[in-house]
């Protein structure tokens, strides 16, 4: 009986991919992208806003360096622990449902930390705030991706991601006016603006048609397709048929045929966050306390950076369909590592220079990881999508968590940024070594490709 479940299910989920292949409407084609991207301009907002905080939060709070890193570290450790928990949760109960309860935590928690006035507390509000941004990064991803046409899949995704990436700089341009002049508080309370929206889209938007297809719910896939304007399926699977999709576990993803794959698509994101959040989360510090800059100029070369790194998704979008995704990264890394090679040489020799180099690599470390979220949500098949961007994005979390802490380590030990530069070498290389010889192409596939899942 579970073999017949499983291949009426599979083919409920052909007949939902047709549909929403050739659907067309405005709530699929731009509504969804549009209206998600910006609610998740939180989650990327929430990555900017303590970095460009904690010049000031160190100034008022007289933080030492490995204080400075706990604190960055406690969000990212909450990320991790909501990544694990709620990327399995959505693949029991939905899509919809799990991201609207993310979002409302966040968002809460964003407000109550912009009351607090001790680092320890403050700390620990991070670390639960961060539980609810880990979990809706990868729910919201997969929504996205299982409303996306195949054809366009690429540029559809990055039009979500561009307003998700926004909020990098819409939070350093916001952040350069309103910290020097109000302090860094008003920025946790504007960081809340994604639970307006959240009653929208649960409003709007169905629950995800291919998950409830994985799921051999013919009517309310059927529903969920007409909520979006598709015609409905029919004498494809037995409605009282139930895939046994809601018992997958992250121990499918290790399962032989997936654990390569998944092994190389953690240590590509671990990596690749790990440089990134090098940037973003330091970058603004190690220009104000070793190249002297003033906290209003080191603002605004994250404000530079921010504006590339945030219009990165639509250059991208111009091409990655049509020339594909690995062709992009590769590029991206390459960039990045000429930049950080670059910083490990020049230490402290020339400061301009090395300051530009630095918004450089901000910018390419960080367009690079924009890449993966696309990338991971198409080379998994739908019964483990949701499972495996909550893996991946927490693997990212750890290398988050790590990276402050490794940071004002090397910085505590050596005194010098070229150490810290050469360590950000190193992982670049390997994000590059294995976007060459560990991945596959993926641009023009159908998500549930027969051989997805492998390498």
């Amino acid at each position: 009986m579970a073999n017949q479940e499983l291949v009426a299910s599979q083919g409920l989920q052909a007949a939902v991919a047709e549909r929403l292949d050739q659907l067309k409407s405005f709530k699929v084609s731009y509504w969804a992208p549009l209206v998600l991207g910006a609610m998740m301009m939180g989650d990327s907002w929430d990555i900017a806003v303590v970095g460009y905080s904690m010049p000031s939060l160190r100034h008022e709070w007289h933080l030492t360096a490995l204080q400075v890193g706990a604190i960055l570290s406690s969000g990212f450790a909450g990320q991790l622990l909501g990544a694990f928990v709620f990327g399995p949760l959505a693949e029991r109960f939905g899509r919809l449902r799990v991201l609207n309860f993310a979002v409302l935590l966040m968002s809460a928690l964003s407000l109550v930390c912009a009351t607090v006035t001790n680092p320890i507390v403050f700390a620990a509000l991070r670390f639960a705030q961060g539980i609810g941004f880990g979990g809706a990064a990868p729910v919201c991803a997969t929504y996205v991706h299982e409303l996306a046409p195949t054809v366009s899949r690429g540029r559809y995704f990055l039009t979500y991601q561009f307003l998700v990436v926004a909020g990098f700089s819409l939070c350093a341009g916001v952040g350069s006016l309103i910290i020097p002049a109000f302090g860094w508080r008003p920025m946790f309370v504007l960081a809340a603006f994604p639970a307006l929206l959240s009653p929208l889209i649960m409003l709007t938007l169905p629950e995800s048609p291919r998950w409830l297809a994985s799921m051999g719910r013919l009517d309310a896939t059927n529903r969920a397709l007409s909520k979006l304007g598709a015609l409905p399926v029919s004498g494809t699977i037995d409605p009282n048929i139930r895939d046994a999709a809601s018992r997958i576990s992250i121990r499918a993803l290790l399962a032989p045929g997936m654990a390569r794959l998944t092994l190389f698509t953690c240590l590509l994101w671990f990596c690749t966050t790990m440089v990134s959040n090098a940037f973003s989360a330091w970058g603004a510090t190690i220009l104000v306390d070793v190249f002297g800059l003033t906290l209003k100029e080191s603002l605004r070369v994250g404000a530079l950076a921010g504006v590339g790194y945030g219009l990165s998704p639509l250059l991208f979008a111009l091409f990655i369909d049509r020339t594909g995704r690995r062709p992009v990264a590769i590029v991206g890394a390459v960039i990045t590592l000429g930049a950080t090679f670059t910083l490990a040489l020049l230490g402290l020799k020339q400061p301009s220079l090395s300051i530009g180099f630095i918004a450089v690599g901000w910018i390419t470390s960080g367009a690079s990881l924009i890449l993966l979220w696309p990338y991971t949500g198409e080379i998994f098949p739908t019964k483990v999508r949701s499972t495996a961007l909550g893996m991946c994005s927490g693997v990212a979390r750890i290398g988050s968590m790590l990276t402050p802490l490794i940071v004002a380590g090397i910085l505590s030990s050596t005194g010098t940024v070229s150490a810290v530069f050469a360590a950000l070498t190193l992982a670049t290389a390997i994000v590059l070594a294995i976007w060459i010889f560990a991945t596959k192409e993926m641009a023009r596939r159908p998500l549930d490709a027969p051989d997805a899942g492998a390498l």
